[in-house]
């Protein structure tokens, strides 16, 4: 499935931009690189088109952006199973 106009918008936008109203928190998962980066990694979902989005937000990464999720999400099968039904 095709990302939705929003998840669009969102690729490559800095990581200060908020989540659109499609997406939802997935998890928050702590990030420690050898005390060089430390900070939180998020990961949201698209209700709209099933895109998994990850957000990382650590003072040494600045110029961070929004990106794809680098690491499958448990149920993000589901989230698309049940857009494509939604589609229909």
């Amino acid at each position: 499935m095709s990302p939705c106009p929003a998840c669009v918008a969102l690729e490559g936008a800095p990581v200060t931009t908020a989540p659109h109203a499609n997406l939802l928190l997935y998890t928050e998962t702590g990030i420690n690189f050898w005390e060089k980066a430390t900070g939180l990694a998020d990961y949201y979902l698209c209700h709209e088109c099933g895109t998994a989005w990850e957000r990382d937000l650590a003072r040494s990464e600045p110029n961070a952006v929004w990106k794809h999720a680098t690491r499958p999400l448990e149920g993000e099968d589901t989230v698309k199973d049940i857009v494509r039904r939604h589609d229909l």
